[in-house]
């Protein structure tokens, strides 16, 4: 069993390394300036290392006078400074310093300073009531019996000891992530000096009064100091940032300067795959997100592009976002790494398509208005003036069929109009329920339809009904009266087919053109209203040959049209 002899020297050489790694560590972090918070940190270690060093000076002294004189004012005021330290640095860790009164703070450093001139002039009375030296194997412990003075200080140091544990505890709880882990090891570094405590007041300690609070606040220091530099924090102020991000609807990622993934809130929690400290965008569920960072890292106000992907939750609709990316600077404008947060844009985007789509309407509105009712108007005008002069009716028969084909131009032209818009209100459509009423609207005896689907879809009805019912009248003016049209399922969506004589391999590419038309009858809107109605519902659609020769229409549907699995 180790003695008191070997005690001491233990307790002498767990001082000196107290004092290196203090010392060490202050100017590591000093050196360190670009960080924020550094400079407090540096200032914290530089009073735990004098307080290590002025109490292994007073252990170590030869005389008894002199180890009276390292302890006041030397190692007791190091001590009360440490603790001033440690709690500028706490209320500066967790940003708490805007809540904290600023008089409480200067109210408290003006305390310790007073303490200190009060201990360095007159020691004995006020504040201890008795100093004196014990001794313990090699080394002496020089103790004072508290005073009223000492005793009221102690209760005041102890209740911000307190705090800084109640501030640190609820920054725990509060953030998130990597900052978590930093959290959690600063946190329980804390318990250090609270076992210190506990051991000097209930006399644990080898010696009744040796306080061996000097070593184990260091421990405390040391524990910071690897949090703080092994986890990074000082690259970015996590409580900040936590305060930011939880306030945001939007998705948010931080990355530090590494690209590594060291934040985000919940909106973007949905989006994160894996969570394992070297998580980064590449690991997160917008597999064109890493490459918009380059593309958006345009300075301090940040740049923005676009990216798509599906809906978080479960949905398998498509969601547009805009992403900014902003660099995070510290106090020194240095770029510790970037906020990514995504704008859900969805909404815009497909007012933005409809806006243009509605302008190439008015284009090729235009275009028919000049062209092709400049044929009807110029036959009206002619057939009537013949009618004029040579007294002839029957020239206005002709001119009566050009006011039917107007007729047909413009409900045709309504019609595209209308199914170029963006959708309404969209259900669940039974296909076969719905090709089987578009058929009901065509007036061919003689046609035949053969329904083989059991597809479900999520679609507008009455604007889908209205594609079956163009695709219907097409086969029927191209294949004849008696022509037979299916509707059958498709891997991913559906085909309407005909065996009439089919679309010629040069013609169909162009057949959803406007005014596109093979039949004199015709007016080439029915196709052009058919691709509209499609592209609305976020479909494509292509035209080929069936297996009997005929036309055929191939619908692909997108997955957020196709209804939801049970669960």
């Amino acid at each position: 069993m180790v003695g008191e002899a070997g005690l001491s020297v233990l307790i002498a050489v767990l001082m000196l390394v107290a004092v290196l790694a203090s010392y060490g560590f202050a100017w590591y972090s000093w050196r360190r300036v670009d960080h924020p918070i550094s400079d407090r940190f540096a200032l914290l270690l530089v009073a735990d290392g004098s307080w290590a060093l002025f109490s292994l000076l007073g252990h170590v002294s030869p005389t008894d006078e002199l180890a009276l004189l390292f302890r006041f004012p030397f190692t007791t005021g190091s001590a009360v400074l440490a603790v001033v330290f440690w709690f500028l640095f706490v209320i500066e860790y967790t940003t708490d310093s805007e809540w904290i009164p600023s008089v409480v703070v200067r109210g408290f450093v003006l305390l310790a300073v007073g303490y200190i001139a009060v201990l360095a002039v007159s020691p004995v009375g006020f504040i201890y009531t008795e100093v004196g030296v014990a001794h313990f194997g090699h080394i002496r412990i020089p103790y004072g019996e508290f005073g009223p003075g000492a005793l009221a200080y102690l209760l005041v140091t102890y209740a911000v000891l307190l705090l800084t544990f109640g501030l640190l505890g609820r920054f725990l709880l509060q953030t998130r992530n990597l900052f978590r882990k930093q959290a959690a090891v600063i946190f329980a570094s804390t318990f250090a000096v609270l076992l210190s405590t506990i051991v000097f007041v209930a006399r644990l300690s080898p010696h009744p009064r040796l306080d061996l609070t000097p070593i184990l606040f260091v421990v405390q220091a040391v524990g910071v100091g690897v949090a703080l530099y092994r986890y990074d924090f000082l690259d970015v102020e996590p409580m900040a940032a936590h305060t930011l991000l939880e306030e945001m609807a939007d998705p948010v990622f931080v990355v530090d300067s590494s690209e590594r993934l060291v934040d985000w809130n919940d909106a973007a929690d949905a989006y994160v795959v894996r969570d394992d400290g070297r998580t980064t965008l590449d690991d997160i569920a917008i597999p064109d997100l890493p490459g918009t960072l380059t593309a958006t890292d345009g300075g301090p106000g940040g740049d923005t592009t676009t990216v798509t992907t599906t809906r978080s939750g479960g949905s398998r609709e498509r969601v547009t976002f805009d992403v900014r990316t902003t660099p995070i600077e510290d106090r020194y404008d240095i770029v510790r790494g970037r906020a990514v947060v995504l704008r859900d844009v969805t909404e815009q985007e497909q007012r933005k398509r409809a806006l243009e789509t509605q302008n190439e309407r008015l284009e090729e509105f235009t275009g028919v208005v000049s062209h092709d009712l400049r044929n009807p108007l110029q036959v009206i005008d002619s057939r009537i003036e013949l009618a004029r002069q040579t007294g002839d009716l029957s020239h206005l028969e002709d001119a009566g069929e050009a006011t039917r084909r107007m007729e047909e131009l413009l409900e045709d032209l309504l019609d595209l109009a209308r199914e170029g818009q963006v959708l309404d209100e969209t259900d669940e459509v039974d296909l076969a329920d719905c090709a089987r009423r578009g058929w009901e609207s065509v007036d061919a005896p003689e046609a035949s339809l053969a329904v083989e689907t059991e597809r479900v879809v999520v679609a507008d009805e009455s604007r889908l009904r209205q594609v079956f019912e163009n695709l219907f009248r097409n086969a029927i003016e191209h294949g004849g009266d008696d022509v037979t049209v299916t509707v059958a399922d498709t891997d991913d969506g559906f085909v309407v087919a005909d065996d009439g004589p089919g679309i010629p391999p040069e013609e169909r590419d162009s057949v959803f053109d406007l005014g596109v038309t093979s039949s004199t009858d015709g007016t080439g809107f029915g196709l052009a209203i058919v691709e509209r109605v499609v592209a609305a519902h976020g479909w494509s659609v292509t035209a080929s040959e069936s297996g009997s020769g005929g036309a055929r229409f191939d619908v692909s549907l997108s997955e957020r049209t196709l209804p939801a699995l049970d669960e």
